[in-house]
């Protein structure tokens, strides 16, 4: 399906990746709590806003 959406359509597809997994699973890491919290905030937001310019682009080739 990603292939369509790029080469087809011609979208910008990305990832977010957050650093971390582990906290709460792993106790040595468990440190990093507060760190990883901010850092799954920023990537929600960036997953966010690249959901969101995704349909805009979407809708505007639709629209055409």
């Amino acid at each position: 399906m990603s292939h369509i959406l790029s080469d087809v359509w011609r979208l910008d597809l990305r990832s977010v990746e957050i650093e971390f997994t582990n906290v709460g699973v792993n106790p040595a890491l468990d440190r990093f709590a507060d760190l990883v919290r901010e850092l799954r905030q920023e990537a929600e937001e960036q997953a966010h806003r690249h959901g969101r310019e995704l349909c805009v682009a979407t809708a505007s080739m639709l629209a055409a």
